[in-house]
């Protein structure tokens, strides 16, 4: 049988948690929704959602994994064989299988935005973002999204790095990344929240992130509207679900990798810490800077492919400060691709009984058929459409919503009402379990965290 493999430490470990937490939903999607739902309203939120209903979620996902020493899908077998558990194939399929789809989707569509960066950052190292106008920004997106070839040559790029990094292995690979990228991400995250903080018009901006706005929580001049509290909550909780990497299987993964001896607790609380800090620096690098040159906040592709682009052509040395927000997203998305590209390759190393490089290899085909089919649709080359979208749509909708409350509530229901006894047996072995920390964890897992996941799902079906 094959020895599986580890973390040399436990910092090796948060560092590469920490690592696949960290990506685009952090950079653009936490700054998107903070200006989409209240800025401070919205942060504080997060937080609860976090505190509600991650935590002990988090908690869960890595114990699983750490008690197993499995695979996503095979891991509640393992657990639930232990136990007398029935129906281990419907758990499976729902934690397990549903996370392996999930992941699929995800890599599919991320690298056709992985190249997106990549051609931003070496159109900002070449000065061509310096020399369009105003006018022109959105052009420039719109010529690169219409580009099949363009936008397939940056993203293999970016898909054959991530293999070559997972393909080196858990300790000389993703840890080794993660040990000298997370710290040159978070030295960039400082200095550019700095430089945000300081132009001449980033007071509204800041006062827009330290503010609280009451509409948001459903509190107007017209009383309360539990809808509008329903729909920041909604959006909260799907953010810390993305920004977490919660529902998608490598928690699980990483914590198979994870030795008995390290504090589940303490690992689980500075992986929070680190993720809850990185987002909220993406909101003080980008909110204020877009407030001072009069800009409004827009979702994904437009806030930082386009208004962004506007606010550094105005800002003194913004060819610098350019450089330094692409390399930041290079690497939170190289760190996000990685831990996707690990999660499958554990799974097929353990299914199909492939070498590293054979499981890598075989990862790579299928991320490379599913990143032509979203690239060639994106792009119009196939006027593919399913259910009214175009495949990357579909895709970015089903992962980020089914897949992820499923596998979810999954993992909630297995640990709150059937696992509880091993799963709090495997953290006693590293770290000391109150009383008042079991009830709240049951507390989260068996009410908490199904409600607020059953209203996601609810939510993504109404609007479909």
């Amino acid at each position: 049988m094959m020895k599986k493999e580890g973390f040399s430490n436990q910092w090796g470990f948060i560092l590469a948690a920490a690592g696949s937490a960290i990506g685009l939903g952090n950079v653009w999607r936490f700054p998107y929704l903070c200006g989409q739902y209240g800025g401070l309203s919205f942060i504080l939120m997060y937080f609860l959602v976090i505190l509600l209903i991650c935590n002990p979620l988090m908690v869960a996902e890595i114990a699983i994994g750490r008690a197993s020493k499995s695979n996503f899908i095979d891991a509640y077998k393992v657990i639930g064989k232990k136990i007398g558990l029935k129906y281990l194939k419907l758990w499976s399929f729902c934690g397990g299988w549903m996370a392996l789809f999930g992941l699929l989707m995800i890599i599919s569509f991320y690298f056709l935005v992985a190249g997106w960066v990549l051609f931003y950052f070496l159109e900002t190292l070449n000065g061509h973002l310096f020399i369009i106008s105003e006018e022109g920004f959105s052009q420039e997106f719109n010529n690169l999204t219409q580009s099949f070839s363009v936008q397939y040559v940056c993203g293999a790029v970016f898909l054959l790095v991530t293999a070559l990094v997972v393909m080196a292995g858990v300790k000389q690979g993703i840890e080794r990344v993660g040990k000298y990228a997370m710290p040159a991400l978070f030295l960039i995250f400082i200095l550019l929240s700095v430089r945000s903080l300081t132009l001449p018009n980033a007071d509204e901006g800041i006062k827009f992130l330290t503010t609280v706005d009451p509409h948001f929580w459903g509190f107007n001049a017209e009383g309360f509207k539990p809808t509008l509290l329903f729909e920041t909550f909604v959006a909260a909780l799907g953010q810390a679900f993305i920004s977490l990497s919660l529902g998608f299987g490598v928690l699980l993964v990483y914590g198979s990798y994870l030795s008995h001896k390290e504090n589940l607790f303490k690992a689980v609380r500075r992986i929070e810490i680190f993720d809850t800090l990185a987002a909220v620096l993406s909101a003080v690098i980008i909110l204020p800077a877009i407030f001072a040159v009069g800009l409004a906040p827009t979702s994904g592709p437009g806030l930082t492919f386009i208004s962004l682009p506007m606010v550094f052509q105005q800002l003194s040395g913004g060819y610098y400060w350019s450089i330094a927000f692409y390399l930041l997203l290079l690497i939170a998305t190289l760190t996000s691709t990685m831990s996707v590209f690990e999660g499958m390759t554990n799974l097929f190393m353990d299914k199909l009984k492939f070498t590293r490089i054979g499981a890598v290899s075989f990862v790579v085909l299928l991320s490379g058929l599913g990143f032509t089919a979203v690239t060639a649709s994106f792009s119009g080359v196939w006027g593919i459409k399913i259910l009214g979208r175009d495949i990357f749509s579909l895709f970015d909708y089903l992962s980020s919503t089914y897949t992820i409350a499923i596998v979810s509530l999954t993992m909630a229901l297995f640990v709150g009402y059937n696992a509880m006894k091993p799963i709090i047996h495997n953290i006693r072995k590293s770290a000391v379990v109150t009383t008042g920390f079991v009830r709240y964890f049951l507390f989260t897992l068996r009410i908490c965290a199904p409600l607020g996941l059953t209203l996601l799902l609810i939510l993504a079906i109404f609007k479909g």
